[in-house]
């Protein structure tokens, strides 16, 4: 028993040397093709006594070569016609090289041989080499980083990048976010031509059929569902997932993951109608697909200057997220999903970008009333969101100042009556969600009735206006 696992042991370490032995013979036949085609010349005929030897040598690593992918054969994954494609190609490629070595001897008696032969050997080399290719890195892996205008000139079709959806409440949660990051980490390796641990990954029905060693998911416990804990271990480790070298699946793809296993990996499940938690909704809210700049509302039409790289940098260390709105445009946005400690002391940090700043998120930081003052000269500010704030409205009048202001978010705050209904020179104002903010329906219908086209959403229920003074609540199918 000792013996036989210790020649099986030595059997899978000759055999994993077969990627590093495999490039020998294809440089040593290359030179040697080289060689023959120079030697044919009067001015190179010198070169031909250096033949024999480097045929000899390309016919014996490439025979080496042979074996020691045969050895690697043995521990299985791989589609099996194409290894035996490959495989049958590779021994040709050893036997036209012992040929070509044995005509080098006797180029004399069989001068007109050796070019077709030369010529016969580099096409079952590259034949070889494609397929040995498509065995590690799957039949795209060049054509995937082929260049667009290669990829037209070839025919090739490339991959469709365009998002199925433009709500990510509407994305289908395997089929249009976990597929993917699937398909960009792990089919590589999991596919019906590299059958690595006898798993495929292309369809829900493969993942639940497993490998070699079982199933890979079990329903709605992720760390026991071998597909996402093998995404966990060290990149050391030979069973991590995906394998050494190989680009690592991101944070936010791995919290996809789990939330999908978690809610017990469903197929044809939007978005919308899956309990969430906390932290996948960060994830899911930085997946929201961008809308063209053309086609998104409150945007200025004029143009600004770029704003200060310090005034942006002096923002971002205290936690914010400043971006631009759109490709090509110098208006910025700025997200305070990771500031919760953005307080009144860092406020005034804004007014050195406001002429640029048009969208501001400062839900779930410190902020408090004191910070109006500051948001009131932002005169170009589109966009106002400050759910779960410690806001209450006193001093909120200073809104007035930002003429274009045309979304606001109370969500979650504790803002009075007297601050609400301090909106009411806001004329350009749209929209203003009130979702468990407290306010009266007295209230709500006070500013409907001073602001009449405005949308008031309360959660679930939005404010319509009537023709006469009673207001009435209809629910929104979600």
């Amino acid at each position: 028993m000792r013996l036989l696992i210790s020649t099986g042991s030595w059997s899978m370490f000759i055999g994993r040397s077969h990627p590093l032995l495999v490039h020998l013979p294809i440089g040593i036949l290359i030179i040697a093709f080289i060689l023959t085609l120079l030697a044919r010349r009067e001015k190179w005929r010198h070169l031909r006594s250096a033949l024999p030897t480097v045929l000899l040598a390309a016919a014996l690593s490439a025979i080496f070569s042979c074996i020691t992918g045969y050895l690697l054969s043995l521990d299985g994954g791989y589609e099996e016609k194409l290894l035996q494609t490959h495989k049958y190609l590779g021994i040709g490629v050893a036997v036209i090289s012992i040929l070509l070595y044995l005509l080098e001897r006797n180029h004399q008696r069989f001068p007109r041989l050796q070019l077709p032969a030369a010529l016969l050997m580099v096409l079952l080399l590259s034949a070889a080499g494609h397929y040995g290719g498509s065995l590690t890195h799957g039949d795209d892996y060049l054509t995937q980083a082929m260049p667009a205008p290669l990829k037209k000139l070839s025919g090739i079709q490339g991959p469709v990048n365009t998002v199925a959806y433009t709500n990510i409440g509407d994305a289908r949660l395997y089929e249009d976010l976990v597929q993917p990051v699937l398909a960009n980490r792990c089919y590589g390796c999991h596919n019906e031509q590299k059958l690595k641990g006898g798993l495929r990954l292309e369809s829900i029905a493969l993942i639940r059929k497993g490998g070699e060693h079982g199933p890979v998911l079990k329903d709605s416990l992720p760390e026991e569902s071998e597909l996402f804990k093998r995404l966990l271990l060290p990149e050391e480790d030979e069973h991590r997932m995906p394998p050494k070298g190989k680009p690592s699946v991101t944070p936010q793809e791995l919290e996809l993951l789990h939330w999908w296993i978690a809610t017990g990996a469903p197929a044809g499940k939007t978005v919308k109608e899956l309990d969430k938690t906390p932290r996948i909704m960060a994830v899911l809210e930085g997946m929201q697909p961008a809308t063209p700049l053309d086609k998104q509302e409150f945007v200025p039409d004029e143009s600004v200057s770029a704003g200060s790289a310090d005034k942006i940098a002096a923002l971002e260390a205290k936690g914010l997220k400043v971006m631009p709105v759109g490709t090509g445009s110098h208006y910025l946005m700025i997200d305070g999903i990771n500031a919760a400690g953005f307080s009144d002391r860092d406020i005034s940090l804004l007014t050195g970008l406001k002429e640029q700043l048009i969208w501001v998120d400062l839900s779930g930081t410190a902020i408090t009333d004191s910070a109006f003052a500051v948001l009131g000269q932002l005169k170009k500010l589109t966009r106002l969101d400050l759910r779960r704030t410690a806001i209450k409205g006193n001093g909120m009048g200073a809104l007035n100042n930002c003429r274009e202001l045309r979304y606001l978010n109370l969500a979650g705050t504790a803002v009075t009556p007297e601050g609400f209904l301090a909106l009411q020179q806001n004329k350009k104002l749209q929209q203003v969600y009130v979702y468990e903010a407290g306010i009266a329906p007295a209230t709500l219908r006070q500013l409907q009735q001073a602001l009449p086209k405005l949308k008031i959403d309360t959660g679930g229920y939005r404010l319509q206006q009537l023709a006469s003074d009673t207001m009435i609540y209809h629910k929104v199918s979600s």
